[in-house]
């Protein structure tokens, strides 16, 4: 009879070594897996803020070249601007008209404009135009760049934190199922020892 509370017992000398590598195994994946999304998550956030300092960067610099061809120019209402537009956000009521304006000086150009409603024939309004005078967007506003930025950088870490997750995830599981396959041999080879099957096949051999 073997005793398995014995210090020297088979069954706590074939247990002892497999339960400790098990743990220490556990515990280094659940380390390394910690460890790798954090490393992950700090890269993506470095990248995402990198890209967005050269989003904002490049876009401040095309807005900048983008505001020496545009002009604001004085046009006059070719008709009474009616109230056909829903009400905005800001609560102001808009309409479009036909307006007329010159630039350069010698050239005039048409175009129907957005209004504040009730505008009346020969009114003002601004515009903005580029260099050939034709109706063109307003340059954008510092604003506008800094959304945009903090947009990209948004999207960027979002793919970035997904893309590392997503090789983290396979390279556990590719571990885990090498851990897995190692375990199952290690067992192979402790299991007929620890069920006794080893020791009754010594016993009929030897009858």
């Amino acid at each position: 009879m073997f005793d398995a509370h014995s210090e020297n017992g088979p069954l706590r000398r074939l247990l002892a070594r497999p339960s400790r590598e098990l743990r220490s195994a556990a515990h280094r994946t659940h380390r390394g897996r910690l460890v790798a999304c954090a490393l992950s998550t700090v890269v993506a956030v470095l990248c995402a803020i990198a890209i967005g300092v050269a989003v904002w960067h490049t876009e401040t610099h095309a807005a900048h070249t983008e505001a020496l061809h545009r002009h604001r120019v004085s046009a006059t209402t070719l008709g009474e601007a009616h109230r056909t537009l829903p009400v905005r956000f800001d609560s102001t009521k808009t309409a479009t008209v036909r307006a007329a304006w010159a630039y350069p000086a010698t050239q005039v150009h048409t175009a129907t404009l957005l209004v504040p409603a009730g505008t009346p024939v020969g009114g003002k309004v601004l515009v903005w135009v580029d260099d050939a005078g034709r109706e063109a967007p307003a340059p954008r506003s510092q604003g506008d760049i800094a959304s945009g930025a903090v947009a990209t950088g948004t999207a960027a870490l979002g793919v970035l934190v997904l893309s590392a997750a997503g090789v983290i995830r396979l390279r556990l599981r590719r571990v885990e199922a090498r851990r897995l396959a190692e375990w199952e041999r290690e067992w192979q080879l402790v299991e007929p020892g620890w069920s006794g099957r080893l020791r009754r096949r010594r016993g009929a051999d030897d009858d």
